[in-house]
């Protein structure tokens, strides 16, 4: 099979061959440059967050002060969709800026192959501190070499800390690890035990420490909270400010948990103002898929195309580079983000990602953007068996315009949704006579993505719905 994106060594011989002037690959060379020649990278991800949960999404009922103020202070993304709405391929689009079926990431505990393109490194070859902290969800056999700090883990950690968290080295088998460690545990002083506390408060102090060491020279620093993702628990003093306000329970719990990440992040941007790295530090906050609360004809939390689940918030904020306030309508995907932040760290993105840097946009210059973006779905887990009620071969592939959304399902009939309409996802408007043209043109759009993305599935899904 063949597979898109760049490897790193071709990447960096490309880099070479264009001569480009920004596109310094060495940490020796760049340690010449000034310290702050180029923007840090926050790149904050939360699991399992709708984009509703957001006071500056409109949502009175939530308090997310740290998250407000960032949109005031950056961009905020009104249509911001997913490549797949679970956790582990949209993840693996986020670091390739390749959709999941290229980065073969089609389903939940795939490993990303480690010879495939990726933002962290770039940046980690070019001289810039990584670290990564918190859920990664692409596998960690090995742990990925491209960052100088880890303090993650692949998926399934309680959000409360039941046992000492220990961690292998970049480069280093995770399961080897863990077996010394196991044979020769270390002895914790009880006055240093994290036993007990709540994991994003832990792994923000982790931000903390590692902005700290490395402020006076180029970082990046990937934040990735658990929470919202079940299991529902968050400590009781946020969880008091919504039960009996939000109903049912666990969704005052959902929405607790939101909180705590907020506050979390609000002691990391304090910290980036202390040390005066606001104005040169990227920040881009986001989620690799939202909730479906109400469940919906699959009864999953997650695996569908509709908005509560595909759409996600983005907020980016560089109060020395971007626009401040700024509100953005136009369809974007998180496939983006790739060649966004390559682009705004100095650094040409590879010619063959599928994602598209949203510089331009988000600086307010008045180029062209595209007008459409897509969703991979399976509504099923792959691995389960099938039954009455589930179908694990089931497949659906979606495309989104500013106005219009299509949805095409191997066994389920097509939908088609009016984008402006009072409800979101709630009146199908497909098959009906006025809007054959627009079905037609979105099909269209479906067969166009697929050609530049390789994907298989959705030539089948319109040969099947739309036949000649």
């Amino acid at each position: 099979m063949m597979r898109h994106g760049l490897t790193r060594r071709a990447f960096l011989k490309t880099s070479v061959a264009t001569g480009c002037a920004t596109m310094t690959m060495g940490r020796e060379v760049l340690a010449q440059t000034t310290p702050r020649s180029r923007p840090n990278v926050l790149f904050i991800l939360t699991d399992q967050q709708r984009l509703d949960t957001l006071g500056c999404a409109g949502n009175d009922d939530v308090q997310t002060p740290n998250l407000d103020s960032l949109a005031k202070r950056g961009v905020l993304f009104e249509s911001c969709y997913v490549t797949q709405p679970v956790c582990s391929p949209c993840r693996s689009s986020m670091v390739t800026g390749l959709f999941p079926n290229a980065t073969t990431v089609v389903e939940n505990n795939l490993h990303l192959p480690a010879d495939l393109f990726a933002w962290p490194r770039a940046l980690h070859d070019a001289g810039y501190e990584t670290a990564y902290i918190g859920k990664w969800h692409l596998g960690v056999e090995p742990v990925p070499d491209y960052f100088d700090l880890w303090r993650g883990f692949h998926t399934g950690w309680k959000h409360w800390i039941r046992e000492e968290p220990f961690y292998a080295a970049p480069g280093e088998m995770d399961s080897e690890f863990r077996e010394r460690m196991n044979s020769y545990p270390s002895v914790v002083p009880k006055q240093e035990s994290l036993i007990g506390r709540y994991r994003p408060d832990v792994e923000a102090d982790y931000a903390l420490e590692f902005i700290e060491a490395n402020k006076d020279r180029p970082f990046a620093c990937w934040l990735s909270f658990y929470p919202p993702h079940t299991p529902k628990e968050a400590p009781e003093e946020d969880v008091a400010l919504y039960r009996g306000r939000i109903e049912p329970e666990e969704q005052a719990v959902y929405h607790a948990m939101v909180h705590r990440l907020d506050w979390n992040i609000g002691r990391v941007m304090a910290q980036l103002d202390a040390f005066g790295l606001r104005e040169n530090t990227l920040v881009v906050f986001t989620s690799d898929h939202g909730e479906n609360h109400p469940k919906r004809w699959n009864q999953h939390l997650k695996r569908l195309c509709y908005d509560s689940s595909a759409r996600v918030p983005l907020i980016m904020s560089c109060p020395g580079m971007l626009p401040e306030g700024k509100r953005v309508q136009h369809v974007v995907s998180t496939v983006d983000l790739c060649p966004t932040i390559l682009e705004f760290c100095g650094m040409l993105p590879p010619s063959d990602l599928h994602g598209q840097s949203m510089k331009n946009l988000l600086s307010g210059n008045h180029v062209p953007w595209r007008e459409d973006v897509f969703v991979q779905n399976n509504p099923y887990r792959t691995w389960e068996r099938k039954t009455d009620s589930t179908d694990p071969d089931m497949r659906e592939r979606c495309v989104i315009t500013d106005d219009w959304k299509l949805i095409l399902n191997t066994s389920r009939a097509p939908e088609l949704y009016h984008r402006r309409g009072p409800v979101e996802d709630a009146d199908n408007l497909y098959g009906k006579p006025d809007t054959r043209d627009i079905s037609l043109d979105m099909a269209k759009r479906m067969l166009a993505w697929a050609k530049t993305t390789g994907d298989e599935i959705a030539p089948q899904l319109v040969s099947q719905w739309f036949p000649s």
